[in-house]
C-alpha cells in the first residue's frame, strides 16, 4: 500500500465541529505534502450531498472544503457501498468536481491495511 494514513469520516456535516476539524486536518496534512486517504461510511457520507442549507442553523457549509480537495492533490474519495445503500444516496449524490469517488464494500479490509487511521 502506497498510503499509510487513512481518514475516517464518519460524522454527519452540521451539528459539531468534528467533521469541519476532520476535513481541515486532512487538507492540512495534504499541504505538508503527507499522502492521506479519505473514507466516508456511516452518517460521514452526509457530508459529500451538496445543495444543503447550514447558514439556517448557523453554520458554515463544508462544500468549499470538500471542494479543496484537488488543490491539495487529494484527487480520490473512497465512500462505503452499504454506508450509501442505508441512506438511500447514489453515487451521482455525492460527486465533487475533480474528485474520482470510489466505493468501498469491506472498509474493515481496507482500513486494516494502513498504518495509520484517523477518525473524526
Amino acid at each position: 500500500m502506497s498510503h499509510s494514513t487513512i481518514a475516517l469520516c464518519r460524522t454527519p456535516p452540521y451539528g459539531s465541529a468534528i467533521a469541519r476539524e476532520g476535513l481541515e486536518a486532512v487538507l492540512t496534512s495534504a499541504a505538508m505534502e503527507q499522502e492521506i486517504d479519505l473514507l466516508f461510511l456511516g452518517d460521514g457520507i452526509f457530508q459529500l450531498l451538496d445543495h444543503q442549507s447550514p447558514e439556517e442553523i448557523g453554520q458554515k457549509s463544508l462544500r468549499r472544503n470538500l471542494l479543496a480537495l484537488p488543490m491539495f492533490g487529494i484527487e480520490q474519495i473512497l465512500v462505503c457501498h452499504k454506508s450509501l445503500r442505508d441512506r438511500t444516496i447514489t453515487l451521482d449524490q455525492v460527486q465533487i468536481p475533480g474528485v474520482e469517488v470510489k466505493t468501498i464494500r469491506e472498509p474493515g479490509t481496507l482500513i486494516a491495511a494502513y498504518h495509520c487511521v484517523l477518525s473524526f
